[in-house]
This record gives structure tokens, C-alpha cells and sequence, in this order.
């Protein structure tokens, strides 16, 4: 069993990808795992970025599968790489 102390750091020993260093004038998708109301929140969150990042273009988590089973799926990347994604915010906290 691993346990992780909250008030501390954890290790990072496997990185995925390189953070983007702007999201202006990127193409972010949303990926939707369908928790706690994931249909109202991640179009808010669309919105309050394109309030941030006028120049950002919001791919909706409609594109993609949906649901913890499938958003992890080799559909999801192959999706992600048809759109030419340069991000991908996955969402909703339960």
C-alpha cells in the first residue's frame, strides 16, 4: 500500500509531456470522465478560459469519449491527434 502525506510533495518520477507555456492562440480539449455534473461545469470552464485567453479555441468534451471506462482510451489520443489538440483539460472532480 502507498501512502501520500497531503502536507508534502510527491516524488514525480514519470513525466508526461512538457506544460504548455501559454494557452493563447491553442487548441485545448476537454475530456469529460461524466462526474458530478461534468455537462455544466466543463463548458464553464471553456468560457472562463476563452475570457482569459481570448485567442484559446475550446474543443468540447462532446468530441471525445466519455466517462471514466473510455477517457483514457487509445480513441481519446487518436481523437485528440485528428484534432490537433495541443492540450487536453480532463474533467470533473467527483
Amino acid at each position: 500500500m502507498d501512502i501520500y502525506d497531503p502536507s508534502s510533495a510527491t516524488e514525480i518520477t514519470e513525466l508526461y509531456s512538457p506544460r504548455l507555456n501559454s494557452l493563447d492562440g491553442k487548441r485545448i480539449a476537454l475530456l469529460s470522465n461524466d462526474s458530478w455534473q461534468a455537462h455544466r461545469t466543463l463548458p464553464l470552464v471553456g468560457d472562463m478560459l476563452k475570457t482569459e485567453y481570448p485567442s484559446i479555441e475550446i474543443i468540447p468534451y462532446e468530441e471525445f469519449p466519455i466517462g471514466n471506462a473510455v477517457i483514457d482510451s487509445d480513441a481519446s489520443v487518436v481523437r485528440a491527434k485528428e484534432l490537433a489538440v495541443d492540450g487536453v483539460l480532463i474533467g470533473n472532480a467527483a
